[in-house]
Formats: structure tokens, C-alpha cells, sequence
């Protein structure tokens, strides 16, 4: 399971080059997430942070070893609910961006869900992407959910979701094994969300024996699970599939396959290539000139009369660029969901620190939480986010004991 998983996280990354083969990173991925595995088996999500924080000080004459640990880094901050930190986690490894400005001089930007739903309607499939520790780009496709519905989609698919992933939600609340990603706070959201509105859920990515264990292999295996498991039974079925980094590029991967398979046209619709960094010397000046310009709190991109611009258009059809990050409390506006903001004081971590503050639905023993966020000094204010009805908010200390218990009807 762990050699899927950092094979989701890197496969596509930019750090890979001509001069580190991509089996050789594969392999040093795999190496360093067993070791990971292995010394932080039944510890907690704070105990793991540390460890591997510590861990990356071995690897400072290493840059393949520090860049796949500030990778894994970044994605236990985003299971933290700690944005900014998974940003400076993985940026410790970048290099200053060299790349010229795009010219889009020509082009108004427009409200990115209302694009995307427009020509959504003459698709049958909508493929969305994200990098693995950036949760904003789960918001995305969760603002998309009710407007695909309301135009035919019925399928909802995701690369991280086992093969159990069905029988788990069914019981109303994400676990652990409904898959890795999942066990981030708004990924748990995006799958309940399509549960509640009706979308039947697909898992895919597991679903077949790998032998090769290439990318050409596990796109296959990927497109033709997908096939059998929705066109065959509906060949006029419509489906948004949430994927991680290149597997919505159209030329060799899941995008182009589905193609080949099914000969439908994917909508594909990239959020990974025009980001916000935690230092802009780090960003394409595209974004950078972009998000200072277009005066817009929402996802958005740029079209011309009814061209949409795309950064590499031989790759994906549709560039999403998302404004910077506004904090409240110390937590994204983005990651609200439109849900109730609950200050935590003091008193809720009695000034035990680091504080992991969870919020539940029913706080089962392997339910992932609704929201959650980690405090490290009584100096830092935050807030965790309430859904309607029931919320349990639980925080812990570095070790997992509770702290506090309390139960809110919103």
C-alpha cells in the first residue's frame, strides 16, 4: 500500500528529471516511506511530523531523499489542516522559478465553476486534478458536485479510494480504509458531499493486478476498470473522476486512455501548474501577475470569446488559477465550505501544546474528521469549521490522550 502511495505523490512531480531516472527516485521513494512506515507505525499524526522533521536532517547532503521527504512532509501538514506549513514543506527543495510570463493580455477572466459547468454539458466526462497536499483543489470539485448533477453526471470516481471504499462510506462517515487521501478532512468532505447528492462512487486505481508496474500499465489497468464498471453498464453515463498531478494529461496517461477505451473526449482541467507558493521567487510569474491583476475571491481562469486559456493545451484543456489564500483565524477561507466557524481557546487545549483540535460527526473509533487543525503555541489562534447538526470537538495532545470533549449542535 505505502509503494502505491508515494507512487501517487511523485509519479508526476516536477522534481523528476533526465538526470535522476524516474526508477531510481521510484525506488529511493520506496525505501524512505518504508522507513518512515516502520518508525512511525501506531504513532500519532504529531509524533509523525516530528519524526519525519527530524528524519530530513540525514538527508541534507541527499537532494532526491530531502525532496521526497519534504514531499511526505507537506502532505501530513495538509492532513494537519496546516496549509502554509505544507506550502514551506514543500518548498524547502524548490528552485527559483525561471520561466518567462505568459501573455494573456487578450483574455478576461471568469468565474472557474461557472466555466467549467457551461462546458461540462456537452462532455460525458470531467476530469479534475490536484496536488496531493494542497487541499484547496478539493474544493474545486466539491463546488462542482451539485452542478454536475443538476446536468446528468451520476458517477463520482477518485484515484486514492480503495477497493472498499463503496462498503466503507455506506456507513456514513469516512474511515481509514476508504483510501490515503481520504484521511484529509475536505477529501472526506468531497466524498461524503458526492455520497449525500446521490453520485454513485467509484473506486478504480486498485482494482486491477499489477505486473509491470509502469505508468503505462496502471493507466490502462485504470481506464479499463473505469469502462467496465460505468460505460459498459451505461454507455450514456456521465462521471467526474478527481485525480492526482498528470493523470489527466491527454497524451499518455489516464485522459488519453479513457479516450482510446471509450472514444469520449475527457473535459480535463489542471489546478497543479500555476500555484500559490509560500514565497513568490517560487511561483510562475503568471500566477504571480495574475492573482495581483484579476480582483476575484474565487477559482477562476482566463477565456477569449470562446477560446479557454490552458498552460500546455497539447496536455489539458482548462487552467485553473486559484487567488491567494485568505486566513481567518489563522485557517484558509477556502477550507470553510460555507460551514460555521468555531473559535478554539485556550481553555479547549489547557495549554497543553502541540493541541490537535478534531471535529466529528459521531467521533467512531476509525472515523476520519470533518475538520481538523493543529495548534502548536497558545499563541496561535485558529478555527476549526462546524458542519450542520451534530459536531464533537475532540483535542488531543502529541501522544493522542484527549485534552477535551465537547458536543455542539449547529
Amino acid at each position: 500500500m505505502k509503494k502505491i502511495i508515494l507512487f501517487c505523490l511523485l509519479a508526476s512531480s516536477s522534481v523528476l528529471s533526465e538526470e535522476h531516472e524516474h526508477e531510481q527516485f521510484l525506488l529511493q521513494a520506496v525505501k524512505i516511506g518504508n522507513q518512515i512506515q516502520e518508525q512511525t507505525k501506531g504513532k500519532t499524526l504529531v509524533e509523525k511530523i516530528s519524526f519525519i522533521e527530524d528524519f530530513a536532517k540525514d538527508f541534507s547532503n541527499n537532494p532526491i531523499g530531502l525532496d521526497i521527504l519534504m514531499q511526505e512532509l507537506s502532505v501530513e501538514y495538509s492532513f494537519a489542516g496546516s496549509h502554509s506549513n505544507a506550502l514551506i514543506s514543500r518548498d524547502k527543495t524548490a528552485e527559483i522559478e525561471s520561466s518567462s510570463v505568459e501573455d494573456l493580455a487578450n483574455y478576461n477572466a471568469k468565474n472557474a465553476v461557472v466555466e467549467i459547468l457551461e462546458r461540462a454539458k456537452t462532455h460525458q466526462i470531467v476530469m479534475v486534478n490536484e496536488a496531493h497536499d494542497i487541499a484547496q483543489h478539493r474544493v474545486l470539485t466539491y463546488r462542482l458536485l451539485k452542478g454536475l448533477w443538476g446536468q446528468g453526471y451520476r458517477y463520482f470516481a477518485a484515484e486514492t479510494l480503495s477497493n472498499s471504499a463503496t462498503e466503507q462510506i455506506d456507513k456514513g462517515f469516512i474511515t481509514k480504509q476508504v483510501g490515503y487521501y481520504t484521511r484529509e478532512a475536505l477529501y472526506a468532505n468531497l466524498v461524503l458531499k458526492a455520497k449525500e447528492i446521490g453520485f454513485e462512487i467509484i473506486s478504480y486505481d486498485q482494482h486491477k493486478p499489477r505486473r509491470l508496474n509502469t505508468i503505462d500499465e496502471r493507466e490502462t489497468n485504470s481506464a479499463l476498470t473505469l469502462k467496465e464498471k460505468v460505460f459498459d453498464k451505461d454507455p450514456d453515463a456521465k462521471i467526474i473522476i478527481h485525480v492526482g498531478y498528470s493523470h489527466i494529461n491527454e497524451e499518455k496517461w489516464l485522459a488519453s486512455k479513457l479516450k482510446k477505451y471509450t472514444a469520449l473526449e475527457t473535459l480535463t482541467i489542471d489546478q497543479t501548474s500555476r500555484i500559490e507558493r509560500s514565497n513568490t521567487k517560487y511561483e510562475h510569474p503568471t500566477y504571480s501577475r495574475a492573482v495581483k491583476s484579476v480582483k476575484m475571491e474565487e477559482p477562476f481562469i482566463f477565456v477569449k470569446g470562446k477560446q479557454i486559456w490552458s498552460s500546455d493545451p497539447n496536455k489539458w484543456d482548462i487552467s485553473i488559477l486559484w487567488p491567494r489564500t485568505i486566513y481567518l483565524n489563522g485557517r484558509p477561507k477556502w477550507a470553510s465550505l460555507d460551514r460555521v466557524n468555531y473559535h478554539v481557546s485556550a481553555s479547549d487545549c489547557k495549554n497543553l501544546y502541540p493541541c490537535m483540535v478534531d471535529v466529528f460527526k459521531f467521533n467512531h473509533r476509525d472515523e476520519i474528521p470533518l475538520d481538523r487543525v493543529l495548534i502548536s503555541s497558545k499563541n496561535e489562534l485558529k478555527s476549526v469549521f462546524l458542519s450542520q447538526g451534530d459536531n464533537i470537538i475532540l483535542t488531543t495532545d502529541s501522544n493522542g490522550n484527549e485534552i477535551n470533549k465537547i458536543k455542539i449542535r449547529n
